[in-house]
């Protein structure tokens, strides 16, 4: 009998979905498992072959370890040896099938759609790009500071400097005996430039949540001591303020981002000035990792940060730089109903980021998509590739998840409407 064991055909079936064999052992196994009179047969014409043969394959192995041997000795340079990988067994994907409905299909929204497309004459407007992509005409900042004030701008830095002096003022009404205090200056637009290039630069070298101790002592980088003095850094850190304390309470009763709203409008108005967007723009949510108290701090697993910020956003898809962005601040009292629906953050996204008749594309999920949505900035010569919830009412029976269990793998079914698909 052979020695060596082959797999049977239930073994073999089941080693194909369980284990990542390789193709040719499975085929060695398959040619092998036929029938074990082969083997046999095998067996007893190597046993009976003369010792000529024998004698001769001996030989030649010698001759080749000894060739072996010297082809060692004589480079000078060891090689690697690399045994290609074989190719591991994979599925085919099933191929791509078109099925065609029958006829029309009706939502239960009311909403008709045809089993083939409509015939077009001529180019829709919404898909002709009025402008060229690229910087605007005057934008040429020769150096990063240069960068970074077309962004916060005079206005930002007044703004925020005229808020801190606020808040330093109040500290010294209420804490008269402090002589450290009382002899502070107000800050100067100088040092909120530092104090923001100093949070930078501490970011950037992964300094930032390193103690102020150590920030400021002789192992820390000299920039952080040449900007700013360790007390008047950690004074400014305590003063700083971005509005106005007396009618806070009154504007978070409509907005619960009052605290930073007028700095945050102030920088992200600037964003559309200087860039026009490619062909495709991108609306999606990010989580900025915040792990401080915030009355709309949300938790979102999938997320690297899990805790922070969410903030909507609409980017280009091929710079990837951001056009506008809106922070979720949760809900208030005196809201209007929807507003944080993602049919009406495409609409506010899109008017931050002034791209109304421009004939771009946006592309996004299915929490902004909507066939509404779609018709409006359809209106304004925008075009919308996107997900939509199989749930959602403008979505023919036909098209759904259980319409189509009978169906093949792959296949497709498509639905149109005049200037939808």
């Amino acid at each position: 009998m052979c020695s060596k064991r082959y797999l049977t055909d239930k073994e073999l079936e089941e080693a194909l979905y369980d284990s990542d064999l390789y193709m040719d052992d499975i085929n060695l196994d398959l040619q092998s498992s036929d029938s074990e009179l082969d083997c046999e047969t095998r067996v007893e014409k190597q046993v009976d072959t003369n010792d000529g043969n024998l004698a001769n394959s001996r030989k030649s192995l010698l001759e080749y370890e000894e060739s072996s041997s010297a082809d060692e000795t004589d480079s000078d340079d060891d090689q690697d040896i690399v045994i290609p990988a074989r190719n591991t067994r994979r599925r085919p994907r099933p191929l791509a099938k078109i099925d065609k409905p029958k006829s029309d299909m009706k939502a239960p929204s009311g909403t008709v759609w045809k089993k083939s497309p409509m015939m077009q004459k001529r180019r829709f407007a919404a898909n002709v790009m009025k402008t060229a992509p690229g910087l605007k005409q005057g934008i040429k900042p020769q150096t990063p500071l240069e960068a970074f004030r077309l962004f916060f701008n005079d206005i930002a830095i007044e703004l925020i400097l005229l808020y801190t002096n606020q808040k330093l003022q109040a500290i010294k009404d209420r804490e008269t005996r402090s002589s450290f205090l009382q002899k502070s200056r107000n800050f100067q637009k100088e040092e909120i430039l530092g104090f923001i290039g100093f949070l930078i630069t501490a970011g950037a070298y992964k300094d930032n949540k390193d103690p102020v101790d150590e920030i400021f002592s002789e192992e820390g980088l000299p920039i952080y001591r040449a900007t700013l003095a360790k007390h008047r850094f950690l004074l400014l850190l305590k003063c700083i303020r971005f509005d106005d304390k007396n009618s806070r309470e009154g504007r978070k009763e409509h907005d619960n981002f009052a605290a930073i709203r007028e700095l945050w409008n102030n920088v992200t108005d600037t964003f559309p000035k200087f860039l026009n967007p490619s062909e495709s723009v991108v609306i999606d949510e990010e989580l900025i990792t915040f792990h401080g108290r915030c009355k709309f701090r949300v938790f979102i697993p999938t997320k690297p940060g899990k805790y922070g910020i969410e903030a909507n956003v609409l980017c280009d898809s091929e710079n990837y730089y951001c056009f506008a962005v809106e922070p979720y601040a949760g809900k208030c009292e005196n809201q209007p109903k929807g507003y944080n629906s993602g049919p009406e953050v495409v609409k506010r996204l899109v008017a931050l980021a002034k791209i109304e008749n421009s004939g771009r594309n946006i592309t996004m999920d299915r929490k902004f998509t909507s066939l509404a949505t779609t018709a409006e900035l359809f209106e304004k010569k925008l075009t919308v590739v996107g997900t939509i919830a199989s749930t959602r009412r403008d979505v023919p029976l036909e098209l759904r998840p259980q319409s189509l269990n009978k169906s093949l793998p792959g296949t497709i079914r498509f639905a149109f409407r005049d200037k939808e698909t």
